[in-house]
């Protein structure tokens, strides 16, 4: 028990010599991060608020209690959304600032900078749905929150274990200390494997909707329509991320970014084999006219259908074999229930 407590106490001065030892650099960087994300999650929940609102006009279903409670949900959740973000503004920090400063210390002190492959695989990540800034700010906050949480949560595992040592638990002591550090653990790690899922699902997404895009992009183009136009329109025809990340490029074009780094930023965004082929087509045949960029469009197109194709097979392959697991214990169990009364000289 004495152990215990000792081993907490160290590991609370270090983590709160973390904390006060970080500058306003740190601290300035952490609640920048705070205030974009939860800038960004007030614009989703009024961008949903209003797409749900309009659905329930639209279709006359106002006294759904379904969509009515979904409605109080989002704006609960727009509210506190907003009094975060209130705070941040106001330079109020909570624990989970708290602990992200203390994670940053302590990757500023293992030196843990942008050579560091950790920090770099998870920047390549973020910057597929974050800009470069937000990208750079939002890596270093996922890290340090994970660094900080199990930094925190060794001083509670420590903590806990000897107050439960103390009132004679025994060996369920060693349980409820391991679960508070589990706890804490998973406080850091979840949105470090959110990032990961964000990005499969980016993918994916990208991946299905990549075969219309240029089908509809060849279309426009053998009809002899200019390459910015058909780009234009393929862009507001339909929703997703593919389709958003193409008006990306067209805002930017707009701002008279050069097209080279417009479509550079959206190959990087996208990160996918046929979307880097399609961009660095347009940006090498920006000046050569539409005859060699509709023969690239029409091979992309055939391309991108076959794999689609192969995709879809190896999707299906994937669903069979996890329902194979399942199929198979069922199967056990049936041939229990029937060979056990046999055995056991039991009739229906």
């Amino acid at each position: 028990m004495i152990i215990c407590m000792a081993a907490a106490t160290i590991g609370f001065a270090v983590f709160a010599y973390l904390f006060l030892t970080a500058d306003e650099n740190i601290f300035g960087a952490m609640v920048t991060c705070r205030k974009e994300t939860e800038a960004e999650q007030i614009k989703k929940t009024q961008l949903e608020l209003e797409r749900l609102t309009a659905k329930m006009k639209k279709s006359g279903l106002q006294d759904d209690k379904t969509l009515k409670k979904r409605l109080k949900t989002l704006q609960q959740n727009l509210q506190q959304s907003q009094k975060k973000l209130e705070n941040l503004q106001k330079e109020k920090v909570g624990l989970q600032e708290i602990v992200s400063i203390a994670g940053y210390r302590m990757m500023q002190m293992l030196h843990w900078d942008g050579g560091n492959d950790t920090v770099k695989k998870l920047y390549h990540q973020c910057i597929q749905f974050k800009e470069r800034r937000e990208a750079m700010n939002y890596t270093y906050y996922i890290l340090s929150s994970l660094m900080g949480n199990v930094a925190l949560g060794f001083v509670c595992f420590f903590t806990v274990l000897g107050l439960c040592l103390a009132m004679g638990l025994g060996v369920r002591a060693f349980l409820f200390a391991v679960i508070v550090l589990i706890l804490f653990f998973l406080g850091g790690y979840v949105p470090y494997d959110n990032v990961n899922t964000v990005v499969k699902k980016r993918k994916e997404e990208i991946e299905n909707q990549f075969p219309q895009v240029v089908s509809k992009l060849t279309l426009l183009t053998v009809a002899g329509m200019e390459v910015n136009q058909a780009w234009k329109l393929t862009a507001g025809s339909a929703e997703g991320v593919l389709y958003q990340e193409m008006d990306r490029v067209l805002v930017e074009l707009n701002n008279n970014v050069p097209p080279a780094e417009a479509y550079g930023r959206f190959i990087t965004r996208c990160d996918n084999a046929y979307t880097t082929k399609l961009a660095t087509a347009i940006i090498q045949n920006a000046f050569k006219g539409n005859a060699e960029i509709v023969v690239l469009f029409r091979r992309l197109n055939s391309e991108s259908w076959l794999e689609h194709k192969h995709n879809a097979r190896r999707r299906g392959e994937q669903i069979s074999s996890k329902l194979l697991v399942p199929t198979l214990l069922m199967f056990v169990g049936i041939i229990i229930m029937v060979i056990v009364p046999v055995m056991t000289g039991f009739s229906f």
